[in-house]
């Protein structure tokens, strides 16, 4: 009696998990993918192949070109990389996987995990911050930390090896440890899926540590806020909201970041909360980013002396000595150097994968992205589809021409994502 009634409650379970996904269920029938099972999808091929999550997504689509789908547990991801299908996903799907809520503290409540509605208010507050002017701004900051990145190479130069990772991560921010053991965990966490059950992760050890971790990290975000709020006291903030005060030239000083945002809380725009989480999210998000795009674009010179070669003779035809700081305008003519590092851009975007969860039917051709489902874009993948990128292996920074860039689809190449919630930091 006691098995049949388990009996019974199992098969309710069942019928009653795909009455509830019976929307997703059709749809999901009609796009190729791995074979799934109610309730755990296809989560198990993750033990049985020693894979993680999107690991197993990538070579799925790679065998199944150009869509793909994948059950994990009672959530479906459709990965697609076909250009057009993600111009119509990323234009108006702007709502961001549930899966990014496994962030955690460190910014979970930020530009990259906001809800549409307030992510809208929180873009339109930052926007401002980051157009071309002010970040030419810090124009000489950069110029000095290159020259100290340039004496680092000059020193190690006949050595047999270094890391230039930490050394251009110290240049680009001093919590690079921190961020790092974030990230690990985090990446961690994917590669053993039960930790994806929150109750199971939070009784982990890996999450005392994360928590700790992001703690860490938030302290140091609060001593820089702290710091910016102190040297901006009561009489100068009121002048602030009240006059233009300039800043580096032409720039006005409470258009920058902190300054803003301060002002902002200031009027009760914002709270001191919400700056914590974005300060942090460009502790994460632009540090490492910056540290990996100038180490893989020094690894690709290395790897191919002609094109080193054909860099170093622009820089020699473009700037008049190498003693002399480059400006602004001489750095606007380097096309070669440009092109070398969106060339590297594609073939090693530094975020590998975006997500977004569509709130209503999305149709692609012959495919119905449903309601309720992720959407996965491997931007690894896209950028490397032979439909796209003729020998997609060779590094070629003549696919960067503009005669080459106008024959091809704009969501052929996103390393900022596309649409209107790209990377803030696109400028």
């Amino acid at each position: 009696m006691i098995s049949w009634i388990f009996l019974t409650c199992v098969i309710f379970i069942i019928i009653s998990f795909l009455w509830k996904k019976r929307w997703l269920l059709y749809h999901a029938w009609k796009i190729p993918g791995p074979f799934s099972v109610p309730l755990l999808g296809s989560a198990f091929l993750l033990s049985a192949t020693k894979n993680d999550f999107f690991d197993l997504i990538y070579r799925t689509l790679d065998s199944c070109r150009p869509v793909t789908k994948f059950w994990a547990g009672s959530q479906l991801y459709i990965a697609t990389t076909r250009p057009t299908d993600l111009e119509k996903i990323l234009t108006n799907c702007l709502s961001k996987s549930p899966f990014y809520d496994n962030l955690g503290g460190v910014i979970k409540n930020s530009l990259l995990t906001l809800k549409v509605s307030l992510w809208k208010e929180h873009r339109k507050m930052i926007n401002p911050s980051f157009n071309s002017k002010i970040l030419n701004s810090f124009h000489d900051v950069f110029v000095k930390y290159s020259k100290e990145m340039v004496k680092f190479l000059n020193d190690a130069d006949g050595s047999e090896q270094a890391n230039l990772v930490s050394v251009i991560w110290e240049k680009t921010l001093d919590i690079s440890l921190t961020v790092t053991r974030i990230e690990e965990i985090f990446i961690e966490r994917f590669h053993k899926f039960w930790l994806l059950i929150d109750f199971v992760w939070k009784l982990s050890s890996l999450h005392k540590e994360y928590q700790a971790a992001c703690q860490t990290s938030h302290g140091i975000a609060e001593d820089i806020i702290a710091e910016e709020h102190k040297s901006c006291g009561t009489e100068t903030r009121n002048t602030l909201l009240s006059e233009s005060i300039q800043f580096s030239g032409d720039i006005i000083r409470n258009e920058l970041f902190l300054p803003r945002l301060n002002t902002l809380n200031h009027s009760n725009q914002i709270t001191r909360k919400e700056i914590l989480e974005e300060t942090s999210l460009m502790f994460v998000a632009s540090s490492e980013t910056t540290a990996l795009t100038v180490n893989m674009v020094l690894t690709i010179l290395g790897i191919y002396p002609d094109i080193q070669e054909k860099v170093f003779q622009e820089l020699v035809s473009v700037l008049p000595t190498i003693e002399k700081d480059p400006t602004l305008k001489e750095i606007s003519r380097l096309d070669y150097l440009d092109r070398v590092i969106k060339e590297t851009l594609r073939l090693v975007p530094i975020v590998p994968f975006i997500l977004r969860f569509t709130d209503e039917d999305i149709k692609c051709d012959s495919y119905v992205f449903p309601a309720g489902s992720n959407i996965l874009v491997p931007i690894i993948l896209l950028h490397r589809d032979p439909d796209v990128w003729p020998e997609p292996e060779k590094f070629n920074p003549d696919r960067f021409l503009p005669d080459e860039v106008a024959k091809r689809h704009r969501c052929s190449y996103i390393p900022f994502s596309f649409g209107s919630r790209n990377c803030i930091g696109m400028e």
